[in-house]
């Protein structure tokens, strides 16, 4: 059964996101080891040796918090990772587009729950940081939840001809992933193939 989610859109080719993890650098001797970049596809186990790319979904959650400032009442979007449970303010909310969910999107950690007072709880540390505001921004309540799911460009590769590792590419921004995120992907790739398990001892 198909089910649709919000997500943002990937905005950075395979082809670029290859280019960023193959550019010359110290440790692969500016580019004389580098070996060709893989695009994974469904289906296809070759496309699958290393080293090789694939788009992953990662789940966060916007939330909407309600503030006030001497009486007047506004609201701020904050996301939160669904993993890390880092929180920012979200710019990118009205970028948010129905998709159609499949075996690439990973579930998040973090419930609603757990999300909204995660947002609370970093907003309330954002306002606390400001300088030169006498009257700053109380935090009332959160307004609306919505799941979504952002691209990240993941890059298996073998470290030292012997464990295989990741980097993570953020899809939509074009920078490298932070290690939180790295983390977290690492985190939901586990708990995806768990379940799979779980789902084939049924």
């Amino acid at each position: 059964m198909n089910t649709t989610v919000q997500c943002l859109a990937v905005r950075i080719s395979s082809e670029r996101a290859a280019g960023f993890f193959e550019r010359p650098r110290l440790l692969n001797l500016y580019g004389l080891l580098v070996e060709p970049t893989r695009v994974a596809k469904s289906g296809d186990l070759e496309s699958r040796k290393l080293p090789f790319i694939e788009c992953l979904w990662m789940g966060a959650y916007a939330v909407l918090v309600r503030t006030t400032v001497r009486g007047a009442e506004s609201t701020v979007w904050t996301s939160v990772d669904g993993w890390s449970g880092d929180v920012t303010l979200f710019d990118a909310v009205v970028e948010l587009t129905p998709c159609e969910k499949t075996d690439d999107f990973l579930a998040p950690d973090l419930d609603e729950t757990r999300a909204a007072a995660a947002a609370r709880a970093g907003l309330q540390k954002h306002i606390l940081r400001r300088r030169g505001q006498i009257n700053k921004p109380v935090i009332e309540g959160v307004e609306q939840v919505i799941l979504y799911y952002y691209p990240v460009w993941v890059y298996y590769y073998r470290r030292r001809s012997k464990y295989i590792d990741i980097k993570v590419f953020d899809a939509v921004t074009g920078k490298p992933a932070g290690a939180k995120v790295r983390a977290g992907v690492l985190n939901a790739l586990v708990a995806s193939r768990r379940g799979a398990e779980c789902k084939i001892g049924e």
